[in-house]
């Protein structure tokens, strides 16, 4: 017998078929197509389907009639079906899509996982539903020939050898008169009721049956008398060895005389307490399911809107400055709103990949000195920008001294900031945003002593406070969930991914410290708590102010970007024309000699006739990626600094690349400022240190 699970596609395109086969080939499935709705029908009456994936528009009969005629058929109305289209998105169009009985909307150009994930979790379903249907049906077959077997025995045998019988049946027995009174309970009874021959007739269904059960059943009996007809039924039955009820199912029989009148009735009770926890825990398992199924359909459909909202600005405004005759002053307004856009969409992925990490449990920080109020500062005057923007005020203070310097992660204590600061600004209409940073400590030293005792367990904490319309508590209980907001009009008020805050919570924790949120009242704001752990203290001066000199950095200082790279020929290896075209002007622009070259051979072979001082390294190319040709340069003694350019944004990808043997790593989209202070730092560096750098 084969255990492959059949799936039917429906496309009357050749090639939309063929893709589906290729996504989900798995020695497991059974993929069978069909080309038209008739065709899928056709196959619904012949076969059994774990889940349909069905094209809407079909050549005969559109997929929402398909659907709906096979959710009439009683054998195929439970089959899921998951349309797989790439026409309208309108909510109208598709609410009638669940309406005819889809569980699911897939649109193309779909990503393969998650459709591989929503097949794989109907196969299990339907896999699961099978196996309770075989093991019911097993266990019916066992009853009926068990019963028919004591039965045929009681016919043959005289009344002892059917006691004999009786009791060696592993499960309940029992005969009563015709008027149901109880005459005989089988040893197994005893055994497991702890009631003695003379009281089982007597105390018997009163004494074994749960409460809550005991009405059902007697009403049952009742109308089993009065029908002459038998019955079943699930009750709990309590096991005197350990107290414990458990889950039985009831079969009683009545026997008939030649005149077809009653003259007893025959019970068993088959323990099916494990089946019927299990199938509880299928069921449980299936509701959640569904319910991640639906909150991650409600993510991706406001992912879609998050990523398409800046894209149709970005290409929107592309489009403008291509074809209209613009002033100076509405170029740099739309190039303005290009690039603005371009970061919120930067942003996103940065947060979707982030999430990723978490799920996957591979986030990692990496501690290091930290200038406290310098990035306090930094923090401050980037969300002013948008605290400006919606005329509120964004006040910073410090409620008790501070160190001017802890140990941990910048970039994420950056992000937790921007995060909760960001998400102030955003839900507050008016008034203002408090941010109060202060230094707490869970050991019962002054403060006056934490910078001095190095196992210090003292805490940064950051208290945000927003002017807000505030949360209720059932809306502060799914805070701080994934793929979550508030409300779903939270999304189109104010957008946002909704992962915000969750991410900000995970960094934190990870930082040895966590975020929370203090009870809120309706139109009194949020009041939000960051608490990250400082790290040793031992000897760090504490502040009460946050002003700091103005810092200018001595690449800035000393270079005017128009000459930075005066003299410095880079190479830029990467096939994509339109990135050459990009950097080759930011670095033209500073100075540099650019050669290019659109794939890692003739970049291996350019750098080794040339004089380069700085290698610009992609990393996905053609004929010969970025990692070989690295990798091949430094086998030739290939001295030069090489920096590797990538749209891998993960720490492992940072490691291969140093790995085969690169000297740094930028990832893309590339800020080019950072990049030409790079290349210029590079630069500088001689032969010989160099060498020591790659000892």
């Amino acid at each position: 017998m084969s255990n492959k699970v059949n799936i039917l596609l429906v496309d009357d395109n050749p090639e939309g078929l063929v893709t589906l086969r290729a996504v989900l080939d798995n020695p497991q499935y059974n993929l069978i197509c069909a080309t038209s709705g008739a065709e899928a029908l056709r196959h619904v009456l012949a076969f059994d389907f774990a889940v349909i994936l069905m094209d809407v528009q079909l050549s005969d009969m559109d997929g929402f009639e398909t659907a709906k005629v096979i959710k009439q058929r009683e054998r195929s109305k439970d089959i899921p079906i998951i349309f797989v289209t790439a026409i309208d998105k309108a909510d109208g169009y598709v609410s009638h899509g669940y309406a005819v009985g889809a569980v699911d909307y897939l649109f193309k150009p779909f990503d393969p996982n998650i459709l591989k994930s929503k097949v794989s979790v109907f196969v299990d379903l339907y896999r699961k539903s099978l196996k309770l249907i075989q093991q019911s049906m097993m266990l019916r077959d066992l009853e009926k020939r068990e019963t028919a077997r004591i039965l045929s025995e009681l016919e043959i045998e005289s009344r002892r050898r059917y006691q004999s019988l009786a009791d060696a049946v592993p499960q309940i027995l029992w005969r009563a008169n015709k008027f149901g009174d109880a005459e005989y309970f089988n040893h197994f009874w005893h055994l497991y009721s702890g009631l003695s021959l003379d009281q089982s007739p007597s105390l018997a269904w009163q004494y074994v049956t749960h409460v809550d059960d005991l009405n059902m059943l007697q009403e049952k009996w009742a109308q089993a008398l009065k029908d002459k007809a038998g019955f079943e039924a699930e009750c709990r039955l309590l096991r005197a060895e350990d107290g414990a009820y458990r889950w039985h199912l009831l079969r009683i029989m009545p026997e008939f005389d030649n005149l077809s009148e009653v003259m007893n009735w025959i019970g068993t009770a088959t323990d099916i307490h494990d089946q019927k926890l299990y199938q509880c825990e299928l069921m449980r398992a299936k509701e959640a399911a569904d319910m991640a199924n639906e909150t991650k359909s409600r993510f991706l459909a406001n992912m879609s809107h998050e990523i398409r909202t800046p894209l149709g600005a970005i290409l929107g405004f592309t489009e403008v400055l291509v074809s209209h005759d613009l002033s100076r002053e509405k170029k740099a307004e739309y190039i303005s709103t290009i690039r603005r856009n371009g970061e919120q969409l930067s942003k996103i992925i940065d947060e979707i990949l982030d999430l990723s990490k978490v799920e996957a449990g591979k986030l990692e920080v990496e501690t290091t000195d930290v200038p406290l109020v310098e990035l306090l500062n930094d923090v401050r005057s980037l969300m002013s920008v948008a605290a400006k923007e919606k005329d509120l005020e964004l006040e910073f203070k410090v409620k008790s001294p501070i160190p001017t310097k802890i140990q941990t992660d910048p970039t994420r204590l950056r992000q937790i900031l921007i995060n909760i600061i960001g998400n102030g600004i955003k839900f507050s209409p008016h008034g203002k945003v408090e941010v109060e940073v202060s230094l707490i400590n869970d050991k019962k030293l002054p403060q006056k002593d934490w910078q001095n005792d190095w196992q210090s367990q003292a805490l940064l904490c950051v208290s945000v406070t927003d002017s807000g319309p505030g949360l209720s508590v059932e809306q502060i209980k799914s805070l701080f969930k994934p793929f979550s907001q508030v409300d779903s009009s939270i999304s189109r008020k104010y957008g946002g991914t909704g992962l915000g805050l969750t991410l900000s919570r995970n960094f934190a924790r990870a930082l040895g410290g966590d975020v929370t949120i203090s009870e809120s009242h309706p139109n009194e704001g949020c009041h939000f708590t960051i608490t990250v752990k400082a790290g040793s203290l031992l000897g760090v001066p504490l502040t009460n102010s946050l002003i700091v000199s103005p810092h200018i950095s001595n690449f800035t200082k000393e270079h005017d970007e128009s000459s930075t790279l005066d003299g410095v020929k880079v190479l830029f290896v990467d096939d994509s024309e339109d990135n050459q075209e990009l950097v080759t002007h930011f670095l033209e622009s500073a100075g540099a000699q650019v050669d290019l070259a659109s794939n890692g051979l003739e970049g291996v072979e350019k750098a080794m006739g040339g004089d380069h001082n700085v290698i610009l390294m992609d990393v996905q190319m053609p004929i010969l990626d970025g990692y070989m040709a690295t990798s091949q340069l430094r086998k030739q003694g290939y001295k030069k600094p090489i920096i590797a350019l990538t749209a891998h944004a993960m720490k492992d990808e940072r490691q291969r690349c140093l790995q085969v043997g690169c000297n740094d790593y930028l990832t893309k989209p590339l800020n080019h400022l950072v990049l030409i202070e790079r290349i210029f730092n590079y630069s500088q560096v001689s032969r010989q240190d160099l060498a020591n750098l790659n000892s």
